[in-house]
């Protein structure tokens, strides 16, 4: 067998046949191959076998077909099992990466630092329906020195598929968490559970991909997304350390409320379970504002 790359690639896909070929071309065109690649077909009806042995001559790769788990997480825990690298680099099927995107992140995988990432650029369908913020670029540097505070305060600054992990790391936390009810915010649950392990947070300020925004992201906010929110918050108030509960539960009552609000959701009285004295003021006249701006200036609708 070969010498250990320095990085695994993990690749969850799920009857996304062309996207996947996307995503492969450009891992083909990465002017550092210093990297193997782990595809997992998640129970696909289409034949991702033969995607994957179109870049056989290009890549050092591997595909693993399951039974359908009915989201990323077991598939890229499965990823994580088999990686023989030392860092497991998470790309979702339907993303993709500039051709300098390994050898930008290489120097940053270093002895002081856990996760690296970076930001990608949003690029839409045309015909996707995504509510949210439009933001034309994901991923954000940490505004706090505490990265488990920043994420309880600002939420997620992590795309996954612009995310470096160390392999051990991602196993000694047992992976991303494959219950149904956690699809779609398993990442930042995976994110949350390592910083309060205190992993070793870096943000390489580049946007090095793209992150695709289509009909069918399981990440589009809905009813339904904002039960995971739930699900995620509820999972995380028994497992953050202490010191840190009172603050969350501040936050994600916010957090929720701001989401009920913006999908005219049943009133569940979070808003008035803030409690304004844990937040400086300029943090509370923005987000003040960012929920008056998701609403369109307008009250909440009766």
């Amino acid at each position: 067998m070969s010498a250990a790359p320095s990085v695994t690639v993990v690749i969850p896909t799920y009857n996304r046949g062309e996207e996947l070929r996307r995503a492969l071309n450009c891992l083909a065109r990465q002017t550092d191959p210093d990297f193997d690649v782990f595809v997992c077909d998640d129970g696909s009806s289409e034949d991702i076998q033969s995607v994957v042995d179109d870049f056989r001559s290009k890549l050092t790769i591997t595909c693993e077909r399951i039974s359908n788990s009915g989201g990323p997480a077991r598939p890229r825990n499965i990823g994580v099992a088999r990686a023989r690298a030392a860092w497991v680099s998470f790309l979702d099927s339907d993303d993709w990466w500039l051709p300098n995107r390994m050898a930008s992140i290489k120097p940053h995988l270093a002895d002081d630092v856990d996760v690296v990432y970076h930001s990608l650029s949003v690029t839409r369908s045309p015909t996707a329906n995504h509510v949210g913020s439009g933001d034309a670029q994901l991923g954000l540097p940490l505004r706090d020195p505490d990265v488990l505070m920043h994420m309880l305060r600002f939420g997620n600054p992590l795309p996954t598929s612009a995310t470096l992990v160390r392999t051990a790391l991602m196993r000694d936390i047992g992976g991303f968490d494959d219950r149904r009810e956690l699809a779609s915010v398993e990442d930042f649950d995976a994110w949350l559970r390592l910083a309060s392990k205190g992993a070793r947070f870096r943000y390489v300020p580049e946007s090095l991909g793209f992150y695709w925004v289509g009909e069918d992201n399981i990440s589009t906010f809905t009813a339904r997304q904002y039960e995971r929110q739930l699900a995620l918050f509820e999972r995380q108030l028994t497992l953050l350390p202490t010191p840190y509960r009172r603050k969350a539960r501040s936050n994600f009552n916010y957090l929720l409320g701001s989401y009920e609000l913006m999908l005219n959701l049943p009133d569940s009285g979070r808003l008035n379970q803030i409690e304004f004295s844990m937040e400086p003021l300029r943090w509370l006249k923005a987000r003040v504002k960012k929920v008056r701006h998701a609403l369109g200036g307008s009250a909440r609708p009766k």
